[in-house]
């Protein structure tokens, strides 16, 4: 006991030593601060650069809002009744890989709404089935050493954005101020040169007058964002137009939607909507607009409830790529940076080892143990051994018939040595149903063993059999008394 006491009291000395250890060696990491160079676009997020104040007013001016934790599903089909509008805010922690865009895209294709609210977005996102290229051109200004809580910082001297058309997107909206990170949309209509040709013939035919001149003004041409299916993105790199559609009818047809812009300047194109397949895509190239620390300014509040309720039904928010996954572990994220989760895993591979080297043996094997010499029933065990294996039932009977003699004696008070079996079997019948004469013939035939008769094992058995039953009727039980 003292070998295992001791044991278990280093035991709990060790691990009393790893917890001081781990939490003498812990060091708490400070908390980096939200910038625009790293920006976190979660509505989790309280920071400036987090849209936590944009979900709230959702939520409370009684829309349908939740956060979508899980990969897109795949199949593409919409669901009106699981949610009609889905937004991917800002540059997301977890990259959305091309699978997943297909999804998406399929979703938007079959009747949804996709909000994207970012600066530089992935370009499959942003992509249109109608008969125009969409793309963005970045803001040359600098982010570095720029406080994203500090809204003088972020907007510098750009001016507020007003809009160009009364659209369901601009209600209520009489101005917009985007930070002076905001990207300029640019769209750009793919020439099908056969499919002009005859749509020309066909115009002139029909209103006897030519079509209208293209624009000469090259400067204007880029200001506003149109061009002959080439651009710039910021970087003087230039964008080539998707492959013209091979199909004329295909061509008409989708010739007949464009791209619509909301919001513009005269330098940046701020919000632009427009068609994939039976669906929309809403792309606002500035995060800061909806984000805690912009969200406030002039009617960026308004326009943000607009865009992502223009659909109606349920919004989700893609909470998934920005790294608050149904796949991660809550329990571990909220110890996550802290001498907990150590300190338990130490505790678990302590106790895994003591499981091991109970079940394992680090030495060579031990001798059996030695039995016991100093039974006291080793001499009977010893004699009945001896009894049993020279069949010596004379002596065996010898033993226990002396014995009952003995004690039968004492109890009817006669003497063991004078008394005959005759008279002994009589007292015997007088206190218990036996027969006399049948008692009688049991003590002399206990008494001719004895002196050597043949007999055998059974006979021996049964002879000592009704022996203990009589003494068990005479109460001459063996063992302690009880307290009466």
């Amino acid at each position: 006991m003292k070998q295992k006491f001791l044991i278990i009291f280093a035991l709990i000395f060790l691990l009393i030593t790893l917890i001081g250890l781990n939490a003498a060696s812990y060091v708490q990491k400070e908390k980096i601060p939200d910038s625009e160079i790293e920006p976190n676009r979660s509505t989790y997020n309280t920071g400036p650069t987090g849209t936590r104040a944009f979900y709230e007013l959702l939520a409370e001016t009684g829309r349908k809002v939740k956060r979508f934790q899980a990969p897109f599903p795949a199949g593409g089909r919409f669901d009106a009744g699981e949610f009609s509008t889905f937004v991917i805010i800002g540059r997301t922690r977890r990259e959305i890989d091309a699978d997943e865009i297909t999804h998406i895209l399929d979703w938007v294709s079959a009747g949804g709404t996709l909000v994207v609210i970012d600066r530089e977005p992935p370009a499959e996102l942003i992509s249109t089935t109608a008969n125009w290229s969409v793309f963005q051109e970045l803001s040359k200004n600098a982010i570095l050493n720029i406080d994203p809580s500090n809204q003088k910082q972020m907007i510098g001297e750009t001016e507020a954005v007003k809009p160009i058309l009364p659209t369901i997107l601009t209600n209520n909206v009489n101005a917009v101020q985007p930070s002076q990170f905001a990207s300029s949309i640019k769209i750009s209509r793919l020439y099908n040169t056969e499919a002009e040709s005859d749509e020309d013939d066909e115009f002139d035919k029909e209103n006897n007058s030519q079509p209208p001149p293209p624009i000469a003004n090259e400067e204007s041409q880029q200001n506003s964002g149109i061009g002959s299916g080439e651009g710039t993105n910021g970087n003087d790199e230039t964008f080539a137009a998707p492959t013209p559609l091979a199909n004329a009818d295909e061509y008409s047809q989708m010739s007949l939607v464009a791209p619509v812009i909301h919001l513009a300047d005269k330098k940046t194109n701020l919000l632009v909507d427009f068609p994939f397949g039976a669906g929309q895509i809403i792309y606002l190239s500035d995060p800061y607009i909806v984000s805690n620390g912009g969200i406030n300014l002039i009617d960026n509040a308004q326009l943000g409830i607009n865009i992502v309720n223009s659909r109606g039904g349920i919004i989700a928010f893609d909470e998934y790529h920005q790294g608050f996954g149904n796949n991660e572990n809550r329990l571990l994220e909220y110890f996550s940076g802290t001498p907990v989760i150590p300190i338990f895993l130490q505790i678990f591979l302590v106790i895994g080892l003591i499981f091991y080297s109970q079940s394992r043996r680090f030495a060579r094997s031990l001798p059996a143990d030695e039995p016991n010499r100093l039974s006291k029933l080793e001499y009977v065990s010893a004699m009945a051994q001896l009894q049993r294996q020279t069949k010596a039932y004379d002596l065996a009977i010898e033993n226990i018939y002396k014995e009952f003699r003995r004690r039968v004696s004492r109890l009817v008070g006669v003497d063991n040595k004078m008394t005959s079996d005759k008279d002994l079997a009589k007292k015997i019948a007088e206190r218990t149903k036996y027969d006399a004469n049948e008692l009688e013939e049991l003590l002399f035939k206990c008494k001719d063993i004895m002196h050597g008769e043949p007999t055998k094992k059974k006979e021996i058995v049964n002879l000592i059999s009704k022996l203990r039953e009589i003494e068990e009727v005479l109460g001459l039980r063996r063992g302690k008394k009880r307290n009466s």
